[in-house]
């Protein structure tokens, strides 16, 4: 098995306050420090906490990932991660519930939500259809976008968040709708967490001074997080990022990263404390570069992220990179674990090989739980696979889901919905 790594070290953070002046002061008052801790605090603080005002606990280790340089795309295989296990969920196709491509997914209790452009439907764990949550339109109780959704554990409650009409739309886990509120300006991404909503604002048009709100079920605002990447508009226009920050979830955890943040923040009720650091390099998307350069160099030159989250011991981190305004562009991704080397760059084109079964490669796009990713395919393409002279003639670890793979592939319709595709670690 050979990998094209990527570096990573362990960066060992003490008690510390991240500011500059701080710094100073600790510096000058421990002249008898070994250099070698003044290095290392120092290099903490320049990469992402200078401008955070949690602490970080003593004890604590910050692992740092490095995209500086990008090595050669790697072959990977679900086996080399762990996986032991595959389970395909056909959604069921009809009228109410026919779909083409999933965005999201995110699971309740006995069921999970799927966005699919400017709809979400809900579905059981075994597939069938229950029924789609609120409706599009202009009339009263209607949203005409759906720019980001989640589940509030706590009661099943669902959220739709119409960024255009600066409102969250709050449905029963049955889909009836209960109420709307108000959110922050320019909110275009939340979560759901056990102290209250956390909101993003957007900072396409570089005037935003609050970056996250944490509101109330009423959507009353609890506290403010300023921007600490604001930037001036210099070139004509905006430069809209739709992933311009990153939430996710880990064992009721929550995380948040920003496009032009090495570091990966975890949220409690005292705050943002510093988890984990990508260091880009000059592959960062600063805030100075973004006001100085046009949205098409930008696309063209610097990592623009696209989705993040853990399973087991590792980071999924997605991104663009060098991508063609108008050409078949392909995404890459990191995955890296936090207890040894492994550090592999994975193309969208390739994905994960699905040794497993021997099905279609694997892209993950979420996970259920930290210990099952989850992707989907195209009814057309699994059957189109497992016609193909690779499939035939795989010798997958477990030949019997094989066949069950190739079963279930000649049951379906080319027009059906995506199937989905659940992929867990050993137990």
């Amino acid at each position: 098995m050979t990998f094209s790594y990527l570096k990573r070290g362990v960066l060992y953070s003490p008690h510390f306050k991240c500011h500059l002046f701080k710094m100073n002061v600790f510096i000058i008052s421990n002249l008898s420090m070994k250099l070698t801790k003044i290095k290392v605090l120092f290099f903490l603080l320049i990469l992402g906490c200078q401008n955070q005002n949690h602490d970080q606990e003593p004890g604590n280790q910050i692992i740092l990932f490095d995209l500086k340089e990008l090595p050669e795309i790697t072959d990977l295989k679900l086996s080399d991660l762990g996986f032991a296990d595959i389970e395909y969920i056909p959604l069921k196709t009809d009228e109410p519930s026919a779909i083409s491509f999933i965005m999201d997914i995110k699971f309740g209790k006995g069921y999970f939500l799927v966005q699919s452009f400017n709809r979400v439907l809900k579905f059981s764990d075994n597939g069938s259809f229950m029924t789609q949550i609120g409706t599009e339109g202009r009339g009263p109780n209607e949203f005409t976008h759906v720019h980001d959704f989640d589940i509030d554990e706590t009661n099943q409650n669902i959220y739709l968040l119409s960024a255009w009409q600066n409102k969250f739309f709050i449905y029963s886990e049955n889909g009836g709708f209960i109420r709307s509120i108000n959110c922050p300006i320019y909110t275009t991404q939340f979560i759901i967490s056990k102290d209250g909503i956390i909101c993003y604002s957007i900072n396409s048009f570089a005037n935003i001074e609050i970056s996250y709100n944490l509101i109330d079920s009423c959507g009353e605002i609890i506290k403010t997080y300023p921007n600490n990447y604001q930037w001036k508009l210099v070139q004509p226009g905006t430069h809209v990022f739709e992933h311009e920050n990153l939430f996710y979830k880990l064992d009721n955890r929550l995380f948040k990263k920003e496009i032009s943040s090495d570091t990966i923040y975890e949220f409690d009720h005292n705050g943002f404390k510093p988890y984990l650091v990508i260091e880009h390099g000059k592959n960062l998307l600063s805030p100075q570069t973004r006001a100085d350069l046009s949205s098409e160099y930008l696309f063209e030159n610097f990592i623009v992220q696209k989705s993040l989250f853990e399973f087991g011991e590792y980071i999924f981190y997605e991104f663009g990179y060098k991508f063609k305004i108008g050409k078949n562009n392909f995404n890459l991704a990191l995955i890296g674990s936090r207890k040894n080397n492994l550090q592999a760059l994975i193309s969208e084109e390739k994905g994960i090989v699905n040794d497993l079964d021997a099905g279609p490669n694997i892209w993950p796009i979420t996970i259920k739980s930290g210990k099952t990713i989850i992707a989907w395919i195209d009814a057309l393409k699994l059957k189109t696979h497992v016609t193909s002279d690779t499939f035939k003639n795989s010798t997958p670890i477990y030949p019997e889901k094989k066949k069950e793979l190739e079963k279930l592939a000649n049951n379906l319709k080319e027009t059906d919905n995506p199937v989905l595709v659940l992929v867990s670690l050993k137990k």
